[in-house]
């Protein structure tokens, strides 16, 4: 599509959409390369680590649903501006943080005001795009992700390098800054909201605490640091908020959190979790690969920036490519494609480790990676929104983004998990342990990719022309 084609001012609020995704994909992708030196400055152990990533997934995944629900009611604008104020002033109490637990506590932080950015993006891309040009929205944030992923973890190896990891956060306030200005100046004014269309108070406590529960006994899996009242009392939680949150869905089904039409789609489901699947993979293999690489390959938190990197650079070359062929061809054959080089890069680091070759052949497995990256996570998000219940496109992409965050840290809490079991409970980063872990969490990944190719084989092709 030309700068022609689009309706105007689209592109001006397609770069305001890239730059709230790249700040989303670096704060993860930044503090990944730094979890090392952050895991022994503070004392901690591998699984500890986790906290990290989790803590920020965990809020924004928690309160994604809902907002994306407010957000749709007219209020995009308002949750861009202030959602990127709250993440700038948080990313600065970051960089601040002295302790562990202050660290996580402004993580947390960081994600409710992420689930605020993110939650507007949905109704931006939905709406302001034409019907058959959604895999180029897909491929902006998926780009801007990319280059995230290729700016965070050179960045990070080079301000944990050269300064500490207080400096990894840094960056977000200068990206905010220019957010926040384009927002105000750019963004169309929101409407009055309507009180009908925004989510039962009920109904959103309750998915927040479902979600936020459900999360905290799955990290506890990966890292048992809580006490037996504590667990006792996130199962109750559990139980109750999924009982409230199906009563406040079958009770007002015009302000329910989640389109009860939309659980009832099948297909939606089956393409979902496939993308639940890959993405697990995704998230723990790059939670680990930092290890793997300054543990096993002694390598700098530097240099190993500069090899993910290579990941990030096969990504941004690859991913808008793939966006025209899911909106020419359809998406199950880019989703198939990248099941296939995802267990391929699996193969290949099970063999690399094994032989334990020279650091130089690491970017081939890198580089595959980051191919798979630009099909799954431009063709399955695509794909979601293409077998949405009409009318549901909205929630069925921040569905899609709940799944994304949510499985971002069950890829943290799973592949910690399979690491601790493999080693047999050895939560150190060193060798020989190191290698034998993270082989573990390779044959764990193509089980799920094997169940996401099941998934992704039973549910059509579909593609959407414009007429």
């Amino acid at each position: 599509m030309s700068k022609d084609d689009l309706p105007k001012g689209t592109l001006l609020t397609l770069i305001i959409i890239f730059l709230v995704a790249l700040i989303d994909g670096l704060d993860v992708s930044i503090v990944t390369v730094a979890l090392p030196t952050m895991t022994e400055d503070m004392g901690i152990t591998l699984s500890q680590s986790s906290w990290f990533i989790f803590s920020y997934v965990l809020s924004l995944a928690a309160f994604l649903l809902p907002m994306g629900k407010m957000a749709k009611n007219h209020r995009v604008k308002k949750f861009v501006i202030w959602g990127t104020a709250l993440f700038g002033v948080s990313s600065l109490m970051c960089a601040l943080s002295s302790d562990f637990w202050m660290l996580v506590a402004f993580r947390l932080i960081q994600g409710i005001a992420a689930a605020m950015m993110s939650s507007a993006l949905p109704s931006i891309v939905v709406r302001m795009l034409p019907v058959d040009r959604k895999g180029l929205g897909m491929s902006v944030m998926g780009g801007s992700s990319g280059v995230a992923l290729i700016a965070g973890p050179v960045l990070g190896g080079f301000l944990t390098t050269t300064f500490s990891w207080h400096a990894i956060f840094l960056i977000n306030v200068p990206i905010c800054l220019m957010i926040i200005i384009m927002a105000a100046i750019h963004l169309p004014a929101d409407r009055t909201p309507k009180r009908d269309k925004d989510p039962t108070p009920l109904g959103g406590i309750s998915a927040m605490i479902f979600i936020g529960s459900l999360l905290t006994i799955l990290e506890d899996l990966g890292d048992p640091d809580l006490n037996t009242k504590s667990r006792i009392i996130c199962g109750i939680l559990l139980v109750i908020s999924l009982a409230v949150l199906v009563w406040s869905i079958r009770r007002d089904m015009n302000r329910a959190v989640i389109a009860q039409k939309m659980l009832f789609n099948k297909e939606y489901i089956l393409v979902g979790m496939s993308f639940l699947l890959c993405t697990i993979v995704v998230a723990g293999a790059s939670y680990l690969l930092p290890y793997l690489l300054q543990g096993m390959w002694e390598m700098t938190p530097l240099e190993s920036s500069l090899y993910l990197s290579a990941i990030s650079v096969a990504m941004v070359v690859t991913v808008l490519p793939v966006g025209g062929l899911c909106d020419q061809y359809g998406c199950k054959g880019p989703v198939m494609v990248a099941v296939i080089v995802r267990a391929l890069f699996c193969v290949l680091m099970i063999i690399m480790i094994a032989e334990e070759v020279e650091p130089l052949l690491l970017a081939i497995p890198m580089a595959v990676f980051g191919v798979s990256h630009a099909f799954s996570g431009t063709a399955q998000p695509t794909r979601m929104i293409h077998h949405a219940t009409p009318g549901f496109e909205d929630e069925a992409t921040n569905f899609m983004l709940v799944i994304n965050y949510v499985a971002s840290a069950l890829g943290c809490v799973l592949f910690a998990l399979v690491y601790s079991l493999t080693t047999g409970g050895d939560s150190s980063h060193h060798m020989p342990g190191l290698a034998d872990g993270f082989t573990g969490t390779m044959w764990f990944s193509i089980i799920l990719l094997a169940g996401a190719m099941v998934c992704t084989l039973l549910v059509k092709n579909k593609i959407v022309r414009k007429e």
